[in-house]
């Protein structure tokens, strides 16, 4: 459009006053500082902290920064997909509002693009930072070594990349003139990332480039959205995998092997991601979710390490699921029996709403209480209102894993 700016550089963001002081420090000293045409679109998704007034004395001194408040919280990703459609700018780029970019990389892709029409996505990986570490870089997620470019309709071509170096498409540049046939709401058996790889291979030239544009926040002092998805969104990720499979075998015919082998790859391919969700599961203490993945890998034979052994994940998971099923059944308070060692119950994560007590700490009240023990609970402070729930039976839900060498 006459008038666009070069870049639009956008940010989707809600109750994150921590950080946006910092955000809109670094990226709008070090944009007008290179003298580059730029705007800086936010959309804050109904935040209840201090953002609103944050946002507002930034936009005050910042004209080339634009503001929208969404009515109600929309979600996190049609708040990013709100940034994208209001982007007046030729190249578009989304950057959380945790992440920061890395300037002369970020504007040296951005002079890429315009002098390259045919080019409507340019992919990189992204430096990890620890946050509780003073944002020092601790890796880097996924690489390669030198460049790939995919021309218009290369769909097999880059879904072989992708497997092969376990490529996630999350971090990119964007035409803007492209951008409505390549975003769209969230799919639902799908990673959106991967929809919007294959859509921009339906529109140009993308380009994979392993010198990263930003530096992202991998560990945080508070919950972190990534690493939610990577302890859950590993079915999305073969959805994904598959419809770009799918578009390769319309769109180039013959360009991928037979089917059995094309399932295999992408199998490699999620039970990596799955490996990665079960070490997750145990650190966050979830070890019924940890236990299943384990069992789902279990079916292809895969028995992955994770820094707890499987035995031992099987045992917490019964002890984790006896607590979680009282809870449902009612009661307000767990007696756990002696024969449930404190180290066990310090591996559980608390349950909201229920109190956790020995026996010989029961004290008189209206709480609706479950026994829950390794055999049957006969404590004679049991009432007519409670139950009791035996954790060896439970176990018989999660049995142990065979032997490796059986």
């Amino acid at each position: 459009m006459p008038g666009s700016p070069t870049l639009s550089l956008c940010l989707a963001t809600y109750n994150r006053a921590r950080y946006l002081d910092r955000y809109l420090t670094h990226h709008l000293g070090a944009l007008d500082g290179s003298g580059i045409d730029y705007e800086l679109v936010v959309s804050d998704n109904c935040s209840t902290d201090d953002t609103p007034q944050i946002l507002a004395r930034y936009a005050a001194q910042h004209p080339r920064m634009r503001v929208s408040r969404q009515p109600r919280n929309v979600g996190a990703y049609p708040n990013i997909l709100t940034t994208l459609h209001q982007a007046r700018g030729e190249i578009v780029v989304s950057i959380a509002d945790d992440d920061l970019m890395i300037a002369d990389q970020l504007l040296a892709y951005v002079q890429r693009m315009i002098e390259d029409p045919a080019l409507v996505m340019i992919q990189t990986p992204w430096l990890l930072t620890d946050e509780t570490q003073g944002g020092a870089v601790i890796g880097k997620f996924y690489d390669f070594e030198g460049e790939m470019r995919f021309e218009s309709g290369q769909y097999g071509n880059c879904l072989a990349f992708v497997i092969q170096n376990h490529v996630f498409p999350e971090c990119w540049l964007m035409r803007r003139a492209a951008l409505p046939a390549i975003a769209g709401p969230t799919p639902r058996f799908t990673y959106s990332y991967f929809n919007m790889l294959a859509h921009a291979l339906g529109q140009g030239a993308v380009l994979f480039s392993p010198q990263p544009h930003l530096a992202a926040t991998a560990v945080s002092e508070g919950s972190h959205v990534g690493n939610r998805e990577a302890m859950e969104s590993w079915d999305l990720y073969r959805g994904g995998l598959e419809v770009m499979a799918s578009y390769a075998r319309q769109f180039n015919p013959g360009a991928l092997p037979e089917a059995a082998q094309v399932g295999a790859a992408i199998l490699g391919f999620v039970s990596e991601r799955m490996t990665v969700a079960a070490k997750l599961q145990a650190h966050a203490r979830n070890w019924a979710n940890a236990y299943e993945l384990l069992r789902r890998l279990h079916a292809y034979e895969l028995r992955p390490q994770i820094g707890v052994d499987h035995d031992d994940v099987a045992r917490l998971a019964a002890i984790e699921t006896a607590f979680l099923e009282c809870s449902q059944l009612g009661a307000t308070e767990i007696v756990v029996g002696e024969n449930v060692p404190e180290h066990i119950i310090e591996r559980m994560n608390p349950i909201e709403g229920v109190r956790f007590v020995r026996p010989d700490a029961v004290a008189p009240d209206d709480l609706r209480r479950a026994y829950c023990q390794i055999g049957e609970a006969t404590d004679a402070s049991m009432r007519g209102q409670d139950f009791s729930c035996d954790i060896v039976v439970v176990m018989g839900r999660f049995p142990i894993f065979p032997s490796l060498t059986a």
